[in-house]
């Protein structure tokens, strides 16, 4: 009986445990918000624009961000303030044009322009003075006082050979003594020290034109410990142009230094065969080991062809390179001789020979380099893009006749030339391509340190551009006006050129080679 209870007792219990009821879930827990991150902050956002970074990648659409003077974020950028947001939609992306041969800020330029408005309003960011063997000597105290005075445009120089030349021998002809070449080392020394990024000759030009090879030669090799260039407006560009660049080789064979073959071109008919004979000097030398380089204006003309009486040139040129710009029948003004003959039902020569008799007064632009070579430069890997111009200020109306001066298109339309021109109209270049020789392969050429790409941690030198509208304005006749299509230009990170309108102020800074 007991039994019986006690199993009952203990069933009772486990029954009553059974029915008890269970307790209430938990509730879950309410999710937490993340952590929220501020947005980062920037000066200036460029958003959406395709991005030629100055290497010659393909373009790809993205955003750049920059604080200060720098360049602190490339891509897709996360949640962000801007002082400045500039929607580059639909446009062109790029590093600000590097040009390697300049004279702007040109001690002798009667024309100076420290705002440097004509190079900011086609892109240009950088100029490199000093060239075609001139420049200030000595050298430190000019620059100080430049970046005293402020300029537009970054600008770095060459020491000139022909001015420490002048310096030391005066207009002397001969060979320097060896006191005179020893004065003359310790002058482009002092020139390499304050700054400079190389040594430059214009060897067409008085006194630097009386050096012989060997002169130069001792003088390059000062710039070798700075890590410089040898940059050369050669001795010739006509007819003994072949044994001109054997020489600017030479120089920087013997040197162990790179060159720079200034405004590469060949001039005169009777020389325009020699383009292969060229391009082989040059492409030999690379295989060589040897580091040559060669910058190149986008225009047929120099400035010697610009407004020059037609006599000096009758017969010289075939008729589609001469083009009037002053003559007494004004429909043969801004026609080449070709094209107005045809329109007249005349032949070239009938009238030369009218034009000769009737009007010696006429005045043409001379297109006397070849349009060949020009075309053959531009597409070698081993060329970069220039204007050798000046930042010259617009004379506007005060003289309607801006061709006596010699100004040439070159200053203020060059790089809207080549992109419009050559890029777009006749397809010589890509885009990547021609945005390459205008950075990157400038910078790295010249030992320009963090410009010339867009990259994190380099300085915010930077053109937007419209690749579809951009356009040079210029013309033989009209050589001072902007070009169309360049929407922004930032230097240092602060707008020059925005919407198209030159802001104030002179971002740029004085460069200097660092050894």
């Amino acid at each position: 009986m007991k039994r019986w209870t006690h199993f009952l007792l203990i069933a009772g219990l486990l029954l009553a445990g059974c029915s008890r009821p269970k307790p209430a879930p938990l509730p879950e827990p309410h999710p937490q918000p993340e952590p929220s991150t501020p947005p980062v902050v920037y000066d200036v956002v460029i958003r959406g624009g395709t991005l030629l970074d100055g290497s010659g990648a393909p373009g790809a659409v993205g955003d750049v961000a920059i604080q200060g003077d720098r360049i602190v974020a490339v891509g897709k950028l996360g949640p962000y303030e801007a002082g400045r947001t500039i929607d580059a939609t639909g446009l062109a992306v790029a590093p600000g044009f590097i040009n390697p041969h300049s004279h702007t800020h040109d001690f002798i330029n009667p024309f100076e322009e420290y705002d440097a408005t004509a190079s900011l309003m086609q892109g240009i960011t950088t100029e490199v003075g000093g060239v075609d063997g001139r420049s200030p000597v000595p050298l430190g105290p000019w620059l100080d006082g430049l970046a005293a005075k402020g300029t537009g445009v970054n600008f770095a120089t060459f020491i000139g050979q022909g001015s420490v030349r002048g310096e030391v021998m005066g207009s002397a002809r001969g060979d320097a003594t060896p006191a005179e070449l020893e004065r003359m080392r310790a002058l482009v020394k002092d020139g390499m020290a304050a700054g400079a990024f190389g040594l430059s000759t214009g060897l067409e030009y008085q006194p630097g034109s009386f050096a012989k090879t060997a002169e130069i030669i001792e003088l390059a090799k000062v710039v070798k410990p700075y890590g410089g260039l040898y940059s050369t407006h050669m001795r010739s560009e006509g007819a003994a142009i072949e044994v001109a660049l054997d020489e600017a080789l030479q120089v920087g064979r013997e040197a162990g230094i790179p060159v720079n073959i200034s405004h590469f071109k060949i001039v005169r008919p009777e020389n325009w065969g020699k383009l292969d004979s060229l391009v082989k000097k040059v492409e030999e030398a690379h295989a060589k080991g040897e580091r040559v380089i060669a910058d190149v204006y986008p225009y047929l003309a120099p400035d010697y062809g610009v407004n020059r009486p037609y006599t000096e040139w009758a017969g010289v040129l075939p008729p589609e390179a001469v083009l009037f710009v002053k003559a007494k029948d004004s429909a043969l003004v801004g026609q080449t001789l070709a094209a107005a003959a045809k329109a007249k039902g005349v032949t070239s020569a009938a009238l030369q020979a009218e034009v000769l008799a009737g009007d010696p007064g006429a005045r043409i632009v001379a297109l006397v380099s070849s349009e060949a070579a020009l075309k053959r430069f531009l597409a070698a890997p081993w060329s970069v893009i220039s204007t050798d111009g000046e930042a010259q200020p617009d004379l506007g109306d005060q003289d309607k006749a801006l061709l006596t001066y010699h100004f040439h298109r070159r200053s203020y339309g060059a790089y809207a030339q080549l992109f419009g021109n050559y890029v777009r109209e006749q397809d010589w270049l890509t885009l990547e391509q021609a945005v390459r020789k205008a950075t990157g392969a400038v910078a790295v050429s010249l030992g320009l340190k963090e410009r010339g790409y867009l990259k994190v941690g380099y300085f915010a030198d930077v053109v937007i551009f419209d690749p579809k509208a951009i356009e040079d304005k210029t013309t033989w006749l009209a050589p001072q006006v902007y070009p169309a299509g360049i929407a922004y230009v930032l230097v240092n990170g602060k707008l020059a050129v925005a919407d198209g309108k030159r802001m104030q102020g002179r971002p740029g800074v004085v460069l200097r080679k660092e050894g």
